[in-house]
């Protein structure tokens, strides 16, 4: 089981993030730069989520992750399992997978998407 700080970890969030980014919805020919990526990403995210009432940035990424933005793939909350999802980034096994719920481990891989995104746009 890998740590989330691990280099591997961090590289898979990224590799995620890289390739969640829709590039009709940002009219974009190539994919983009993993800070500029994450810079549109929050960018979309602040412009749909512009008047919410959120209590943190986190929480506001996270409302609008569950809502499936079109700027960006969240379809970990529906169409796959996030248990799954996270124990291949974390390389866990079956028994260390288990100790998540399905709802934990969204939390978990919003957590990790927030925390690169946020550092990858303070760069861009």
């Amino acid at each position: 089981m890998l740590r989330t700080n691990s280099k591997k970890v961090i590289e898979k969030v990224r590799k995620y993030i890289i390739d969640g980014v829709d590039h009709e919805y940002f009219e974009l020919e190539a994919d983009p730069d993993f800070n500029t990526a994450c810079k549109l990403i929050l960018t979309a995210c602040e412009n749909e989520k512009r008047y919410s009432r959120s209590r943190s940035g986190f929480e506001t990424f996270k409302d609008w992750a569950q809502g499936l933005p079109s700027a960006f793939n969240t379809m970990y909350y529906y169409n796959v399992s996030a248990v799954d999802m996270l124990g291949a980034w974390l390389e866990e096994t079956e028994s260390e997978k288990a100790k998540y719920s399905e709802c934990e481990a969204e939390e978990m891989i919003t957590k990790l998407i927030y925390r690169e995104l946020t550092k990858g746009a303070a760069k861009a």
